[in-house]
């Protein structure tokens, strides 16, 4: 069995279980996907922003759906494609043109000295630290609530990985590893750690996995 196919079995037996929406975020999208994308809309949005998406995710859109159920409050969806019903849509980051340049980011950043504050200490400007080239290169998919947003890394060495901006909170840009999916994804999480050098970030399908994964044990274990 592919992965694709793999997911979307774990995704219907998710919805089945989970018929209360007990899960972080299913309350809101409900475990419901929104159409798949025809190649013709992707071959259209890729060559408007001069960009190539990550296998993983191109065949999500095309297989499972765009955007939808996922992790946090669920997956975002693209638009600007070729389809009529795609034109608008409610999502975090609309400036696609930044696309095309790469991801610098190989490891965790958090630059607090870039927060200009006064002498109270309460910041003043964060502009440089929430510059959107801190993101370049990434396509933002999903919202975890409280300004934590998960990054796909369309363009660079990191393409198809998934990272956090996670600027909202102070706590700077960092890869979606195993330990990052254990804190948000399972209910009886332990605490987060940002600090290990060895955390390395999750593809697109690991990532949503991990979700699928830890949700099922979840209602499972409280049936």
């Amino acid at each position: 069995m592919n992965n694709v196919l793999q997911l979307k079995k774990k995704l219907t037996q998710l919805a089945i279980l989970d018929a209360t929406f007990e899960v972080f975020g299913s309350e809101s999208h409900q475990y419901q996907l929104n159409s798949c994308l025809q190649d013709a809309d992707i071959k259209f949005f890729e060559t408007k922003y001069n960009i190539t998406l990550p296998s993983e995710y191109r065949n999500f859109l095309l297989e499972v759906g765009n955007g939808g159920a996922g992790p946090g409050y669920g997956l975002y969806k693209i638009s600007g494609t070729a389809s009529a019903n795609e034109i608008t849509t409610t999502q975090y980051q609309t400036n696609y043109e930044i696309l095309s340049q790469p991801f610098l980011l190989t490891e965790a950043w958090n630059n607090l000295d870039l927060l200009i504050k006064n002498s109270a200490g309460i910041v003043i400007n964060n502009d440089a630290y929430l510059d959107n080239k801190l993101i370049q290169g990434t396509l933002t998919i999903a919202n975890y609530g409280c300004g934590i947003y998960a990054l796909l890394v369309i363009t660079g060495g990191q393409q198809g990985k998934i990272w956090i901006d996670d600027r909202t909170n102070d706590s700077g840009i960092y890869p979606a590893s195993e330990n990052f999916c254990q804190y948000f994804h399972d209910a009886d999480h332990e605490e987060l750690q940002l600090d290990s050098d060895d955390e390395q970030p999750l593809s697109f399908y690991a990532w949503y996995d991990d979700w699928l994964n830890r949700s099922l044990s979840q209602i499972r274990q409280s049936v």
